[in-house]
């Protein structure tokens, strides 16, 4: 069978577009070369197959028969070809929509396609591949094996093709990117259809297959060549809407001329009834036109360009008169939200942060949910080159796919997809980039048209006056609150610096008192002594108590001169700390020995709970010891004979480091501490009460002191990584609403505490306050 001529030049035609679309590619790889070896491969097998069609199917009996191996013929090659370019279409769909797996598929096609050719010269009684009438023998009986293991591979080679290209199309983040993805899907539609029309060995068939799978890949290289491919959904938009409207004017000529059909042309008046006939259906058809045009302009989304006039007519008066930054956030993102119908918008504003870099961030209530970040845009940049120099609007898509952004840096990449935003206009003014105004997607997900863009740029361009005025008032308030501000910690920091320098005048009365009140029990005693020894009346009685009242009074002398002495090493961060594991229980004993005569002398009631069982610590037991003393001390002095102390400990959580932790509360039931005092009692020198009324006592109620406890106690708390605090209802001497010492303590310490190493733990003695860094 002879085919006929017009089949030979619409191969011929089609080979050779084949060559012209790969001479395409060739000339473009390097903007495609991701795809470029896929497409390559495909427009090669492609070509083959198209080309195999020249040849004429009886082939295989002439001259070239040696060229047709094992029975085969040209209609079956062309159908194995045809396999192989589909085959290689299906991973080619994987590395367009950007899915994983274009490796895999192809190494499973290939291995399909390998085991239909091994079918097709093992399988005896075969259909004929490519044979007219061959897809109905395939299912006579015998069943033909290799035309099954073909319909198989293209059942499932066009459903996974598909179903990968819309499955792209509905996760994509982007309109653009999901238009990329319903375009590829059209496409393997095209050729999903051509291939089996093109081997279907039906003349008129094939070469309605012949065209399609050309249209189709054509259409492949053409959407791998541009990033923008054709807005599939708002051209099927346009010619559904271009059907509606053709088709209701025919309606209207239709029943016009079924009228005007039955009237006599030779009838009087008859021209005359055929021209108000006309006239009624002019009349008729202008509504029905508006009708029609009205519902196709909703259905593919009318043109925003001519209403870009009244879009900025009516936003110039809306924000006349704004001041508020984020009242013109919220009336720009309304504007823009309800002239392109899109979910959100943004305002960015940008700062310079020197001579190379632009600081972007979002700003104002209208922002919605947009991630606090800030993102950082070089002037010599794609995106400030296109925003500022060119003063063009820039799409997220552009971003992502552009070939001028794809060395744009991956933070300020990550901080532009972060915002989720679809498209961003400049805001320019006075030769520089005060803002980026930014629209999300559009509610029914189409791409952006060029009049979109416009009405963005447009609002961009009549925001810069009103953004500059609100910055400068936004500016003048955040002054006056910072001023307002400062002025507030200033005069807390008088009042401080005031309390402080009353401190240091009290302290040199508390000093004199306490250096004066041994110093004169020392002077004393000697006086006693130097008199005796000159009457001649000592006796060993006498001296044993003058020398023990002498060793009091040295021993608070030394006790006085030691915490001062401990205060300058914690001003100096000298102090030494030793760290060995011991128990809070054996610490707070060791605190409390010393004192438990005066406890009783004074009729006090003192209790500790919750210390026995709790995990042990890494500290310096003597320090640890001494800043335990100095709070409990204090709580005798300012709790009144027959008061309560109560002790308490338990291990909870710290809520930043999340880990385990001791907290001893040491509550009393004195005269408690005003909330203004709460820091201050903590300083060198500072009294609660009075230094005027000064008495002598350590123990005493309201006794003296030297106002250095507390001081050396949150040093040495401080030290082991803890904290210390104080809480009170407040100052009353008359109703003793008393006050709790909260304590924290890590079981370990933190790396940066000061460790020496004890002198037994090394083989080389350590010198006293040598430190030495532990690991």
């Amino acid at each position: 069978m002879t085919l006929p001529p017009f089949s030979y030049l619409l191969a011929g035609g089609l080979s050779l577009g084949y060559l012209a679309l790969l001479s395409t590619g060739i000339r473009n790889r390097a903007q495609i070369a991701k795809l470029w070896l896929w497409l390559a491969a495909l427009l090669v097998i492609a070509f083959a197959a198209q080309a195999i069609h020249i040849v004429h199917p009886r082939a295989s009996e002439g001259p070239y028969a040696a060229l047709f191996v094992v029975g085969l013929t040209q209609p079956a090659l062309a159908v194995y070809l045809t396999c192989l370019m589909l085959a290689v279409f299906v991973a080619v769909t994987f590395r367009y929509v950007e899915r994983a797996g274009a490796i895999i598929w192809l190494i499973v096609g290939l291995a399909w396609w390998i085991g239909l050719i091994a079918s097709g010269f093992l399988v005896l009684n075969r259909a004929d591949l490519g044979q007219p009438g061959w897809f109905a023998q395939a299912f006579v009986d015998p069943i033909d094996i290799p035309s099954l293991i073909v319909f198989a591979g293209w059942a499932v080679i066009g459903i996974v093709a598909l179903v990968t290209a819309f499955s792209a199309f509905a996760a994509a983040h982007l309109p653009e990117i999901g238009n990329r993805a319903l375009f590829w899907g059209l496409v393997t539609i095209l050729v999903l259809i051509g291939a089996p029309l093109g081997a279907s060995g039906n003349e008129t068939l094939k070469q309605i297959g012949w065209l399609a799978q050309f249209v189709g890949i054509a259409g492949a290289l053409s959407g791998a060549l541009t990033d923008r491919v054709v807005d599939v959904r708002r051209t099927s938009r346009l010619a559904v809407g271009s059907a509606i409207l053709t088709l209701g004017t025919a309606a209207i000529v239709l029943i016009a001329l079924l009228i005007g059909r039955n009237l006599d042309p030779a009838a009087d008046g008859a021209l005359i009834l055929l021209a108000l006939l006309a006239l009624a259906a002019a009349i008729v058809y202008a509504p029905v036109r508006s009708v029609l045009q009205g519902f196709v302009n909703r259905l593919i989304g009318a043109s925003t360009t001519s209403a870009v006039p009244g879009v900025a007519r009516h936003y110039s008066e809306d924000i006349a008169g704004v001041v508020d930054l984020d009242e013109l956030v919220e009336v720009a993102t309304r504007t823009l939200r309800e002239a392109l119908r899109v979910r959100r918008g943004a305002l960015l504003l940008a700062t310079r942060d020197d001579d190379d870099t632009i600081r972007l961030e979002p700003v104002g209530k209208g922002n919605g949910d947009l991630p606090d970040s800030k993102g950082w845009i070089p002037k010599n940049g794609a995106i400030y080159q296109t925003l500022f120099d060119r003063h063009a609007t820039l799409s997220q898509f552009d971003l992502e796919y552009g070939a001028d952004y794809r060395g744009i840096a991956p933070e300020l990449a990550l901080f532009f997809r972060g915002l989720r935003m679809g498209a961003y206009a400049p805001i320019i003014v006075e030769g520089q980039l005060s803002g980026i105004l930014a629209v999300g997607q559009k509610l029914n997900d189409a791409p952006f048209t060029a009049g979109d863009l416009e009405v963005l740029a447009t609002v961009a361009n009549q925001t810069g006056i009103s953004l500059r005025t609100a910055r400068l008032v936004k500016d003048l308030l955040t002054a006056r609150d910072e001023t307002g501000a400062l002025n507030e910690v200033l005069t807390h920091t008088k009042e401080r610096l005031e309390k402080l320098d009353s401190v240091k005048t009290d302290f040199i009365t508390v000093a004199s008192h306490e250096l004066r009140t041994p110093l004169a029990q020392i002077r004393g005693y000697t006086d006693i002594l130097d008199a005796l020894n000159d009457q001649e009346t000592l006796n060993p009685e006498q001296i044993g108590g003058l020398t023990g009242n002498l060793r009091k009074a040295t021993d608070r002398l030394e006790r006085l001169i030691g915490d001062m002495l401990d205060v300058s090493q914690l001003d100096t961060d000298a102090m030494d700390l030793r760290f060995a594991q011991t128990t809070v229980e054996n610490v707070m004993r060791l605190a409390i020995e010393p004192l438990t005569e005066d406890i009783k002398r004074r009729k006090l009631t003192l209790v500790a709970r919750g210390l026995r069982g709790l995990a042990p610590v890494e500290a310096d037991m003597q320090r640890l010891v001494q800043a335990f003393r100095n709070v409990v001390l204090n709580a005798i002095k300012f709790t009144p004979d027959g008061g309560r102390i109560e002790i308490t400990g338990s291990l909870q959580k710290n809520a930043k480091s999340n880990h385990d932790e001791i907290l001893i509360a040491i509550q009393d039931t004195g005269i408690g501490i005003d909330r203004k005092n709460f820091d201050l009692i903590f300083e060198k020198f500072f009294r609660v009460s009075d230094p005027g009324l000064h008495s002598t006592g350590a123990t005493k109620f309201l006794g003296a002191g030297p106002g250095l406890g507390l001081t050396i106690a949150r040093g040495v708390i401080q030290g082991h990584g803890g904290l210390i605090w104080v809480e009170s209802p407040g100052y009353d001497p008359q109703k003793f609403p008393g006050s709790t010492f909260y304590i924290t303590l890590p079981l370990s310490p933190p790396a940066d505490a000061i460790r020496v190493i004890p002198f037994e733990s090394s083989g080389t003695p350590v010198p006293d306050g040598h430190k030495v860094s532990v690991p």
